[in-house]
């Protein structure tokens, strides 16, 4: 017969079966925890463990578990984490402006602020499709603006919502979103050193961070690991300059196939590029799921904190190649340190605007 345990969650008390997942046990029973991915990614269904012990699911901090990922196997009592902040607002689609031949940029002006912090994502309905959730992120061109949101979007072209952007979705169409979500976010008054590590359009919640970092700190110790299966994927070319203007920054794009040798671009993974780890660095890691869990591991490893949200795979965008290589040329040229040496372009994205035009929505 199996064996059954009291669960006590803020005071109200169920029994679950031995090996039964803690957020199933809950919602089975009329708990209500809140949830999102169900992979132990995004944080929303973390809670606190006062008393008893669950296995597996381990949080960031101790203490924490995710309810989705932990087993029961004895009596425990827990807490709910304190509410999120999540909240509903509308809006209207400004912008829509294309990145490359895969990701778009896209721009949303909201009705009433959404405070989120840097590297969060909400969950976003265009009027008459289901909801998508994206990350936000900055501007990948310019500054931020308060009354606006951004994202990175990878068009599918069988998606029912992305392969819409810019045909049925245009400017002027209603949205409503919802958050923020997500526990691997920019965790300010770190003095170690960031290392931030992105695939595609992983990398739109890691420029985020990346900006915020530096708008905190302007020496901080950094380094970004950009990656993508080919040149094309590389989009973010234009943050990557700019992030590498400052002197305390090493910026690594890598490609994983390369058609011709780029000196700027490595080859390879973005693992085969970390640094020895330090017991005082913070990872970041997001992008393709196989990515991200190679970097926990290697951080779990370490004993180094890692705060990590997977993406799927972004495709490849061919046509973008030729521009990318001369954007590349540019960084190997310059060896990513001083903007004033760069071209016209990119010493303009280069400035020190990043250092003080960046803020976070706030209630």
């Amino acid at each position: 017969m199996t064996r059954r345990h009291q669960i006590t969650i803020d005071g109200q008390c169920f029994l679950a079966h031995h090996g039964e997942l803690l957020l199933d046990a809950a919602l089975s029973n009329g708990v209500n925890l809140p949830h999102d991915c169900r992979a132990g990614h995004c944080g929303t269904c973390c809670v606190r463990l006062v008393a008893g012990e669950v296995s597996g699911g381990a949080g960031s901090e101790a203490g924490i578990v995710h309810a989705c990922q932990c087993r029961i196997v004895d009596d425990v009592v827990i807490e709910k984490k304190q509410p999120s902040g999540a909240r509903t607002v509308g809006g209207v689609l400004s912008s829509l402006r294309p990145l490359s031949p895969e990701v778009i940029e896209v721009g949303i002006r909201t009705q009433r602020a959404l405070p989120y912090h840097a590297g969060q994502y909400v969950q976003v309905r265009f009027n008459g499709y289901p909801s998508r959730p994206f990350s936000i992120t900055h501007p990948l061109h310019g500054d931020a603006s308060g009354a606006s949101i951004w994202f990175h979007v990878r068009r599918m072209s069988n998606g029912l919502v992305t392969s819409s952007l810019g045909k049925r979705i245009k400017p002027g169409h209603r949205v409503t979103l919802s958050g923020p979500y997500g526990s691997a976010h920019f965790r300010p008054n770190l003095n170690g050193r960031l290392l931030l590590v992105a695939t595609n359009t992983g990398f739109a919640p890691i420029w985020s961070i990346a900006v915020a970092a530096l708008r905190e700190n302007p020496a901080r110790m950094m380094m970004i690991i950009a990656g993508g299966r080919a040149l094309g994927s590389l989009y973010m070319a234009p943050a990557l300059l700019r992030l590498a203007s400052f002197p305390n920054v090493h910026v690594v794009p890598v490609c994983s196939t390369l058609e011709a040798p780029i000196s700027a671009v490595q080859p390879g993974r973005p693992t085969d590029y970390l640094p020895r780890l330090l017991r005082s660095d913070v990872i970041y890691a997001c992008g393709a799921p196989e990515m991200v869990g190679s970097v926990k591991a290697i951080a779990a490893a370490a004993g180094v904190t890692c705060h990590a949200d997977p993406f799927l795979p972004t495709a490849d965008g061919a046509s973008a190649q030729s521009g990318l290589s001369r954007t590349f040329g540019w960084l190997a040229l310059n060896r990513f340190r001083n903007p004033r040496e760069l071209p016209m372009e990119a010493a303009s994205l280069a400035d020190a605007r990043v250092r003080s035009h960046y803020r976070p929505q706030s209630a």
